[in-house]
Formats: C-alpha cells, structure tokens, sequence
C-alpha cells in the first residue's frame, strides 16, 4: 500500500481511480458523442493524452482539459505558462513526465502535438466502416507503421492498448470477452502476461489457447469471489483485470515481494 500511495498513476490496480485518467474520463471521454466524431478532434485528444500528457502534473491538476483544435491548446498553453513554473522550473516537465510508463520515453515532448493533429482525421480510417473493430483491430491499427516507421509516434504496443482499454471502457468499442482479451495480451507480451507467469496461473512457454484458457479462468474466479459492490467500487472488467496483472509486476520489479502482495491482497 505504501509503494502504491506514492505514485497513483503508476502502481494502483484499480485502472478506473488512476489520477490521470479519471481527469481524462471528465474531460475527454465523458461525452460520447463528441468523442467519437467524425472530425477526428477527439482522436487527437486521446493521442495527447497518452501520448504526451499522461502521468504528468498537468494532467493530475484541475486545468487539463479536451482541446478543440492545435490552436486552442497553443493558447491554452501560452495563457497558461506562468502557472506551469509555478510547478516546474522548465515549462515542458509541467506537461511531459518522460518515465511515466516505466523506461523513460526520449520522444515524450510537447512538438508530438503537432504530428497528432495532422493525423486527427485518419480516425476514420478504422471507424468508417459499417461494422464496429473489435479491440485487436484497432490495436493493430495503432501499432501498425508507414514506411517502416510506426504510424502514431510515441504510441507503441503499450500505450496502444492502454489506449484500447480507454476506448473500451468508453463505450467506442465494446468490452471483449476475456478470451478475446486474453489472446491480445498474449500477443502484446508485457506486463500482465508477466504477471499471469508471476503469480504461477500459466506456465513458461505456454501457447495462446493455454494462456486464453487461464486468462478466462482468473476472470471467472474473480467475477464469483467478488460482491456486487466491491466490483462497483473497483470498476472490475477484463480491462481491469489486465491492467492490475502489469500493476502487480510492476510492484515486484519495485521491490516489494511477492509475500507482501499476497498479504496485503
């Protein structure tokens, strides 16, 4: 608990009381509608916030908002530059918290914003079909790379499907079962697969059907070991099923053991 307290954003299980994104679910993906539009605005919205804001004191504080355009963040920005030294002697580390992920990220900058509003409009590209992607579609599309360089700058398999998980949880995409997620999870290879090999529910080298297979099966204990309002509280789904496996990971290679984990659960 301790570990956890000290970084919000970066260790708590609960994705939905994550500092950063409740600010984000306020104001970015708390109108449907707007959100999902066709003009893309809130496309650019939600590359800003994972792609460069996410984590950073900006984005914990009562002035992050939804931009309406590269020009109102500008002005937002120039507006507000008194207050961001305020918090930090160099304007950008108000905005930009390059470790925010873990590994510090050399391309987490402020000059991202412009390359996501030229590409606001391309989310039409996944959305103009008739048919709703499912959540490896959009994945895929977000990871995917245009002249051998990756299509979103600064989006890669992480923040991708920490962005697949927002949307979810929106209502964009609908919520995937948990062999669906298991399968991407699998396929992503990072911290809640860890987690899942941690806590000893897969073995090493286990294929994707085994790993669906357990996936499912600790979704399905949890649904049943849970109350009503216990899952209410915690705001429990497969996606957050998959962010509190990487947070449990994270938490061992930040030197708290396993024995104090399986106390304090």
């Amino acid at each position: 608990m301790d570990k956890v307290i000290s970084d919000f954003d970066f260790f708590i299980p609960f994705r939905q009381h994550v500092p950063s994104l409740q600010n984000a679910r306020r104001e970015i993906y708390a109108n449907l509608s707007r959100l999902a539009c066709d003009d893309g605005i809130g496309f650019f919205n939600i590359l800003a916030f994972r792609g460069v804001f996410f984590g950073s004191t900006f984005a914990k504080s009562k002035r992050f908002q939804w931009f309406e355009s590269l020009g109102d963040w500008k002005q937002f920005r120039a507006a507000g530059q008194q207050e961001a030294l305020k918090e930090h002697d160099i304007e950008e580390e108000y905005y930009i918290k390059k470790h925010c992920y873990g590994r510090s990220q050399k391309e987490r900058s402020l000059t991202l914003l412009d390359a996501y509003w030229e590409q606001h409009r391309s989310w039409n590209d996944i959305f103009n079909e008739s048919t709703t992607p499912t959540v490896e579609d959009v994945y895929n599309w977000l990871i995917s790379k245009e002249n051998g360089v990756t299509k979103f700058r600064n989006i890669g398999s992480l923040t991708a499907l920490l962005i697949c998980g927002d949307i979810i949880e929106a209502g964009i995409i609908p919520m995937p079962s948990s062999h669906e997620l298991g399968k991407l999870i699998y396929k992503v290879g990072k911290g809640a697969k860890d987690g899942m090999l941690m806590f000893g529910l897969v073995r090493k080298g286990a294929n994707a059907e085994d790993f669906c297979k357990a996936f499912t099966s600790l979704d399905n204990y949890v649904e049943r070991a849970l109350g009503v309002e216990e899952k209410k509280a915690m705001g429990y789904n497969v996606v957050m099923l998959e962010h509190t496996l990487c947070k449990m990971k994270r938490l061992t290679t930040h030197k708290v053991s396993l024995d104090d984990i399986f106390t304090e659960i």
